[in-house]
This record gives C-alpha cells, sequence and structure tokens, in this order.
C-alpha cells in the first residue's frame, strides 16, 4: 500500500509523516488515525529513537497499539481508578473500566522492560513500559481524578495534559507555602469547634470535614495577586460561609459573635437576614503587598441562585471599571454537590458561559461535595457518576480532589486560576469531603446514614493529615502548630469579652429611602430627538435593510409629522438614544428583545441579503462613547433574571433592563424575582435599578399569554421597595425610562408592558410630549352628559381597559363620568388621586379591570381605596379562575364586551 497519506489528514505535517512511515517502512493500514495524530502533534525524533524501537512490524505495531491504549485510557478514566474519596464507606462506587486493567493488554515480561513509543508522557516520546505504567498509575490514580479529554480544543486538552503529567514535579508547597497553609486550615478549624462550643445548638452550617476549602480559596486568591485578576467575586450557599466570611474575607470576629447573640433586635432597619446569608467586601493583601478587591454577595437558603447573580455582577465590573477585560474581575462560584446537579439553574448559566453577551472570561467553581444533600445520597438524588457532571456540557475541565490531600488541592487551585487566566474558561473543583454534623447542628444524621457516620466519626482532622506530612518532611514541629491553636482559641476568647461593648443602633443595614425618588422633568430639545433620528434612519451603504421594515421603520421615524404620533417602538429608541446622548449606560437583555417579541422595537437589525447585524444606534454610541448593549439571551429566564440582577447591583448608574418574551415567563424566575428584586434592599441593603419588561393585556391569547401576574408583583410590595407601573401611552415609558436610569435612589421598576396597544394610535403620544414634562402617575379623563346630571359616577380603572371604556363612554351622551387611569400602582398615588377627585361630586364608584377578581390589581388597590381615600367601590370584572384567561378568541371578546357593558347597566341604574 501506498505510504503516503491524504495530505487533508495532517496538513502543514503532512510531510514530516510521510517521511517518518518511509523510514520505518510501516504499512500505514497499521497504525491507527490516534497514533498519527500522535505522530503529527509531537513528531517524534526519529535519530532519538531510532534503533531502540523496531516499528517495522506487524508484532511492534500491535504492542504499540496495547500502549497507546493504555495511555489513552488513563488520560481519559484514570479519574475512575483515583483516591478521591476520603470516606472508606464510598456512597457512590466509581466504575470499572476495563481499559485500566493491565491484565486486559497480556503485556509479557519482555515487553515489560521494552522501551516503546509512550504517547508523550510525561513531555517524553519513549520510556521501559514497566516504568509507564507506574507513572500512570502516580499520575492519574492518585489524590486528583482529572476529566479532560472531552475537550474538543487540542491547545486546551494539551495544555492541561502536560501540567497534570508534570504536576509531581510541582505539586510540592514552599516551606512558606506549607506554614501558611496549614495556619489556613487551623483557623477554620478552631473556627467551626469555638462556634460549636459557645453557641451550642445554633443553626452554623459548619464546614467540618471540609475545611479544606480555606486553604484552597487562600491559594486562588494568593495567585490572583499580582494577575491579571483584580477583583474576585464569591457566591455560595450557606454551608460554610461564616467561616469563609471570617477567614477569607477577614470579617469580624465580635460582629460575627454580635449576630449569633442577638441581643438587639433593633440594630438592623429593614428586616435583615440570618447570619449564614450575608455577604461581605473587603480588600486582601499578599506578602509583596499586593491587593485583591473580594465580595461575597448574599444568598438567601436558595443554594445555587446566587451563581448568576454573581456572573452579572462580574460581568458589571468587567464593563464599567476595566474597559470589559474578561481577567479582570474572577467569578468565584462555590456549589454543593447535590445542588450544582439538582438545581437547574446551574445548567441555565452554565449554557451561557461563552455566550457573548453573558461571558465572564471563565468561572472557578469549587464543589464542596459532602457526598450527601440534606438526608439524600447521591445515588438517590443524581442519575451521573459525578455530582459535575453537567460541566462536561461547556468543556469545562474538572478536577476531583481528595480534600484530606491539602497540597494536592492546593495545587489543583493554582492550575485552575492559570487555566482561567490563559483560555478565559469555566474549570471545575470537585472537592470531595464530609459533612461532620447534620444538615444543621441540630440535625442527628444517624437517623438516616447511621453506617456512614460511623466512619465518619473515626475521622482525624485534616489539619493532622497534613501536619503528619510536614513534620514527616521537617517543615514544621507539632509544638508550633500547638501554640499557634492555642492562640486561636485565646483570640476567640478576648474577642467574645469584648462584645459587651455597646453597639450604635441602625448601623448594619440602614434603608435608602422609603419613597422612590425621581428627578425633576427635564425638557428635550427637538435638535436632540432629531439627531437619534438621523443615526437610526441612516444606514451604512453596505448594509440592505428588508424592504417591508425599512417602510415600517421611516415611517414611525416621522415623528414631527403633526398628524402622527410616536409609537412605541419609537418612544424606547427615544428613550434610549438621548440616555446615550445623557451618557449613561444602556443594557437591554431577553429573549428576542433585539426585534421584540411583537416585532415593535428593531433596535438590532439583520442585513436581507448577508444577515450581519446592525444595531441602529451605532452612531451615537459612537460619538458619545457611550454603551447601549442589546442582547438576545439564551431561552432562560431565571439564570438571565439572576445575571441580570447583579448586573444591576453593581451597573447602578446604568439603565438595566430584561424583557419577558412574555409577562407570564416570569413565572420561571419567580425565585429570583421574590428571593432578590423584591427583598434584597430591606434583607442585605443592596439596591439594584433593575426594569422588567413584561408584556401584560387579555387578546384572546389564551391562559400563557395574558397575564404578567400583576397581583404577585403588588403582593411583593412594601416600604418602597420597588415601583409597579402600568403604562398606556408612549410618552409614558418614555418618560419611565429615562426617569429609572436617571434617578438618584435606585429600586426596581416593574412595567406592566403592553402588546396591543404597540401599535395603538390610541396609546400614541405627540413628540412634544416625551420633550416635556414627566411621567403621570394616573391620568383623569372627564366624560360629561351632554344635559346636566345630577348623579355623576366615579371609575376607576388600569391598563390597556381603559381605551375599551373611553370608547363606550364617548358613545354615550346621558352619563356624567370621571375616569382615573391608574398608572402607577405601588407606591400607591393616594395624594394625586385625593386632589383629582376632590372638586368632584359623584355619587357611584367603580373599579374596572380585565382580569379575574383574584388577579389583576383589584384585591391589592381596594383597601388602598377604601382606607387612605374613604372609597367605597364596587367591582367589575371578570370572576375569580384558577386560570388567568380563557383559550378561546371568541370567548375571550364576549368576556371583554360583557364587562363594559356591565359597567354601562351599573352606570346607567345611578343616573
Amino acid at each position: 500500500m501506498d505510504s503516503n497519506i491524504s495530505s487533508n489528514e495532517f496538513g502543514p505535517n503532512q510531510g514530516y509523516i510521510n517521511e517518518l512511515f518511509t523510514l520505518y517502512q510501516i504499512d500505514p493500514e497499521l497504525v491507527s488515525a490516534d497514533w498519527r495524530q500522535y505522530f503529527s502533534r509531537y513528531q517524534v525524533n526519529t535519530t532519538e529513537v531510532q534503533g531502540r524501537i523496531n516499528l517495522s512490524q506487524t508484532e511492534d505495531w500491535r504492542l504499540q497499539e496495547s500502549v497507546f491504549r493504555y495511555v489513552d485510557a488513563f488520560r481519559k478514566y484514570g479519574h475512575l481508578k483515583a483516591e478521591i474519596n476520603p470516606l472508606a464507606l464510598g456512597i457512590v462506587p466509581l466504575p470499572s473500566i476495563y481499559q485500566l486493567d493491565n491484565n486486559f493488554y497480556n503485556f509479557t515480561e519482555e515487553q515489560l522492560n521494552q522501551e516503546v513509543l509512550c504517547y508523550h508522557f510525561q513531555n517524553k516520546q519513549s520510556m521501559i513500559l514497566k516504568d509507564l505504567i507506574k507513572e500512570l498509575h502516580r499520575v492519574y490514580s492518585g489524590s486528583i481524578g482529572f476529566e479532560y479529554e472531552h475537550i474538543l480544543d487540542p491547545d486546551r486538552r494539551y495544555w492541561l495534559r502536560e501540567r497534570i503529567e508534570d504536576r509531581l514535579n510541582t505539586q510540592a508547597l514552599t516551606i512558606d507555602e506549607s506554614i501558611a497553609r496549614l495556619k489556613d486550615l487551623i483557623d477554620a478549624e478552631v473556627f467551626e469547634d469555638q462556634l460549636h462550643k459557645k453557641y451550642i445548638g445554633q443553626k452554623r452550617f459548619s464546614l467540618e470535614g471540609g475545611e479544606t476549602l480555606i486553604p484552597v480559596i487562600k491559594t486562588i486568591i494568593n495567585e490572583a495577586c499580582g494577575s491579571d485578576v483584580h477583583e474576585i467575586v464569591l457566591g455560595m450557599a450557606h454551608r460554610g460561609r461564616l467561616n469563609v466570611l471570617r477567614n477569607i474575607l477577614g470579617k469580624p470576629l465580635q460582629e460575627i459573635f454580635f449576630e449569633f447573640e442577638d441581643k438587639n433586635p433593633n440594630a438592623v432597619i429593614g428586616s435583615g437576614d440570618v447570619k449564614y446569608h450575608l455577604g461581605f467586601e473587603s480588600t486582601f493583601c499578599n506578602a509583596k503587598k499586593e491587593e485583591v478587591q473580594l465580595s461575597l454577595a448574599p444568598n438567601p437558603s436558595h443554594l445555587e441562585f446566587v451563581y448568576p447573580v454573581i456572573e452579572g455582577m462580574c460581568r458589571a465590573k468587567q464593563d464599567l471599571n476595566y474597559q470589559r477585560d474578561r481577567k479582570s474581575v474572577l467569578p468565584l462560584a462555590l456549589h454543593g454537590d447535590a445542588a450544582f446537579i439538582g438545581q437547574g439553574v446551574v445548567a441555565e448559566t452554565l449554557n451561557f458561559a461563552n455566550v457573548s453577551g453573558y461571558c465572564t472570561g471563565g468561572t472557578i467553581h469549587l464543589v464542596i461535595n459532602n457526598q450527601i444533600g440534606f438526608t439524600t445520597t447521591p445515588d438517590e438524588s443524581r442519575s451521573s457518576v459525578y455530582c459535575t457532571s453537567f460541566a462536561n456540557a461547556i468543556e469545562a475541565p474538572v478536577l476531583h480532589v481528595n480534600a484530606e490531600d491539602v497540597e494536592a488541592a492546593c495545587w489543583a487551585a493554582k492550575l485552575a486560576l492559570d487555566y482561567r487566566n490563559t483560555f478565559g474558561q469555566d474549570i471545575v473543583l470537585d472537592l470531595y469531603c464530609y459533612r461532620k454534623y447534620g444538615h444543621n447542628e441540630g440535625d442527628d444524621p444517624n437517623f438516616t446514614q447511621p453506617l456512614l457516620y460511623q466512619g465518619i466519626k473515626q475521622k482525624k482532622l485534616i489539619s493532622e493529615y497534613f501536619l503528619d506530612s510536614l513534620t514527616k518532611d521537617h517543615k514544621l514541629t507539632a509544638q508550633q502548630i500547638i501554640d499557634y491553636r492555642t492562640q486561636i482559641i485565646a483570640d476567640f476568647d478576648r474577642e467574645q469579652s469584648a462584645l459587651r461593648l455597646p453597639r450604635v443602633n441602625g448601623d448594619a443595614c440602614p434603608m435608602h429611602g422609603r419613597l422612590r425618588s425621581y428627578p425633576v422633568a427635564q425638557d428635550i430639545s427637538k435638535e436632540k430627538f432629531q439627531e437619534v433620528l438621523t443615526a437610526v434612519t441612516n444606514f451604512p451603504k453596505n448594509f440592505t435593510v428588508y424592504p417591508k421594515l425599512d417602510a415600517i421603520l421611516k415611517k414611525r421615524a416621522d415623528i414631527f409629522d403633526a398628524e402622527q404620533g410616536v409609537d412605541w417602538g419609537m418612544a424606547e429608541i427615544l428613550a434610549y438614544g438621548t440616555l446615550i446622548q445623557d451618557g449613561i449606560n444602556v443594557r437591554l437583555s431577553g429573549q428576542d428583545c433585539g426585534r421584540g417579541t411583537f416585532s415593535h422595537r428593531h433596535l438590532m437589525l439583520n442585513d436581507s441579503k448577508t444577515g450581519a447585524h446592525y444595531l441602529s444606534v451605532e452612531p451615537l454610541i459612537n460619538q458619545y462613547h457611550t454603551d447601549l448593549d442589546v442582547l438576545n439571551s439564551t431561552l432562560s429566564e431565571t439564570g438571565i433574571l439572576a445575571f441580570e440582577f447583579g448586573y444591576s447591583t453593581v451597573a447602578l448608574n446604568s439603565l438595566v433592563i430584561w424583557e419577558a418574551q412574555f409577562g407570564d415567563f416570569g413565572n420561571g424566575a419567580q425565585v429570583i424575582i421574590d428571593q432578590f428584586i423584591a427583598s434584597s434592599e430591606q434583607k442585605w441593603n443592596q439596591l439594584s435599578g433593575i426594569v422588567l419588561l413584561l408584556p401584560h393585556g387579555f387578546e384572546g391569547q389564551g391562559p400563557e399569554h395574558s397575564s404578567a401576574r400583576l397581583e404577585r408583583y403588588l403582593q411583593l410590595c412594601a416600604d418602597g421597595n420597588m415601583v409597579v407601573f402600568y403604562p398606556t401611552t408612549t410618552s409614558q415609558i418614555f418618560h419611565l425610562l429615562r426617569a429609572q436610569a436617571m434617578s438618584s435612589i435606585k429600586r426596581p421598576l416593574v412595567i406592566m408592558s403592553p402588546k396591543s396597544l404597540l401599535r395603538s394610535p390610541s396609546a400614541s403620544s405627540k413628540w412634544e410630549q416625551l420633550a416635556q414634562g414627566s411621567f403621570e402617575t394616573i391620568f383623569v379623563n372627564n366624560f360629561p352628559a351632554k344635559k346636566t346630571r345630577k348623579k355623576k359616577q366615579l371609575v376607576f380603572t388600569t391598563g390597556k381597559i381603559y381605551y375599551d371604556l373611553e370608547k363606550a363612554l364617548l358613545a354615550r351622551e346621558d352619563l356624567t363620568v370621571q375616569v382615573i387611569r391608574v398608572e402607577q400602582l405601588y407606591p400607591f398615588p393616594q395624594f394625586e388621586i385625593k386632589k383629582a377627585i376632590k372638586d368632584f361630586e359623584y355619587t357611584e364608584c367603580i373599579w374596572i379591570q380585565e382580569e379575574p377578581l383574584n388577579m389583576g390589581a383589584w384585591l391589592y388597590i381596594e383597601p388602598y381605596l377604601r382606607t387612605k381615600l374613604d372609597l367605597a367601590v364596587t367591582y367589575i370584572g371578570r370572576e375569580t379562575s384558577a386560570s388567568p384567561a380563557t383559550g378561546s378568541p371568541r370567548r375571550h371578546e364576549f368576556e371583554q364586551k360583557g364587562l363594559i357593558s356591565e359597567l354601562l347597566v351599573c352606570l346607567e341604574e345611578n343616573i
């Protein structure tokens, strides 16, 4: 057979391959594709191995193929033989792979002493076979299991391979590093032990059994100092959080003791939160005086939901503080084993790790693998071998580490940071440990895992295992450690005694004002509007707009036409454009938000010939050096909204918007809305100005695409925590977005945005209404009868049903009605309403809405009308329903007309 191989197979190395095969008289049929790739990549030195290794015979190639398969098996599956579990009783045994068994290959004694090509193992071209086997076991079956062969990019794969196979030469810590990491371990152990003794039975979700986490994080931080990383943002659940707060971020012991003793319930304004949910910020300085900023984001009991939040926080810091340098801020996500694989928000967030609008230059994931979730064992809580299997989907390498080998764990931490900074990709450290106590300190795990906890009771402190190796190497004496531990305990006693000092009330979580503060209305010149219009209607010469869209854009852009108003999409664009002129960054994210779910926005355009993207406000961005990011997100609600919330907590001087495809899609992100957006300020003093655009309105589109669940957001409102708005004109959305961006006090803004009103002439405003004034909390419309009527009637409503009501009342000449359209539902505009009705002598008061009785604004607004304004109000709307709306368009139309008819009947009865 011709020894020349297709030139497409190896590219520039083809000549070398042909030369090698000719030299050795190799039949290409004997050589697998994998071996050929090996020859191609590493270009085996023929002069060095010629004479020692004969490759011309079939039996020689059969041996080489077996060696190759053996080396390849360890690189792919060696982690399954690694000694990563510190517990003798493995809850989930790792599967046995026959390719890792020496006996499978039937190596003879002669072959074991033969020199073979070793597939560049440990950067060598050849080795004695028995030495190769020994080294493969040492490297790949030790206290770290390496999963990396699933990575498709060969550069990343070979980079990892070279470092992994050389790790036994580079793993050892220096004397100073060893002492520092041992002290980190003792700090962690003493902290848990002292809290356990001083605050018996109190929940703290201890780290005992997993204290190696502290030296691992310290290693990452130390390595980050002096690198391209300037900030690290940590996110974690409650397990070990107090330990991280103290021993990583340096939270004062007195502060922690104060929270345990809870002597002054008035020390926190707002609700505050339990101690193991709180965040903290600090500056870390290493021995060389190099600094890195640390932030631990607050998190509720919902475990992994903080993960996308810290990704958003890091992205905002990178964008706003470091010119979008993705290396500058490191997300450090700490996970629990059961939660990492059990909670879907992890998969959602991993999915957008490499998406351009959401990537953060790689995240280091630390899994505190307690090998149990609450009381559930791994075999009951997952279908995969490892809890980290989802990470394989984004080709993240996974290092499974035995937490009792502190030196190996610290080496893995260094590798993780180096890999992240080199490739800008995620990496996972799966820290195999155990949980000394139950789910919390009051829980007895022997109820559910008696055998497991019999084994855990026999375990020594991790510091003792580490100290054994250090004293053996004469790096440290046992007495030094005894003295250090004694000193740390004394520090605890001293700090607890000092807790008797008086504490000032209200200094822990100050609220930032109970009511929302908006800027004074600003006049915007016609020239500024014209500049925006010119930018968004003049496209590059080589850009071809879809003809149908071109006509739409040109028509709506003529906003100065006296007969034409500004439609919804144009009002939004004018808001964004004038904010760019004012130097305010805008970020708009959501499914299909570039075009808009209902084809109303068209901020992001697509060339009809080439498919190229063009942001219509690009000229303004270039002129004013201000960013406007329009991002079509992944098909995710929880992960993306959490990301944008995190972004908004950092970008307080920017306008950050999340748009739901339909308003009820917010249901899929309810944890983020309830636990973060609505309550973060009151619980954690964490401000956010995020805007939620939630399309809402009953137009016969069925139960799932009618209601944004307005009632749920109103139920979450208290203490001025956010604003809920149901705008019905384009001037309102314009002023709302600008006011939110320019407000000095940031609170979340929830907008029931329209669907059918997007193109309705009734909802359009003249450009002068955008240029002047500000948004209105209510609109007052009077419908007088042609003849004077003694009985006047007052109608309250909100949302698009007003236009149905307006049409019906304009057709009547015998009714005197004042309609108050409530645009701002929370904070409730009681003073504006009181002023509007002061001189109106009404005899009947009605509330009308299109939502069912148990939904919409009625149950929220009725107590306000009754208690704040002393009004007895009659309800008109759909009856209570388990489903938001009918699925029949004809039935919807019948119901909608019925509401207006019912209102007219009610008004007629009281003429």
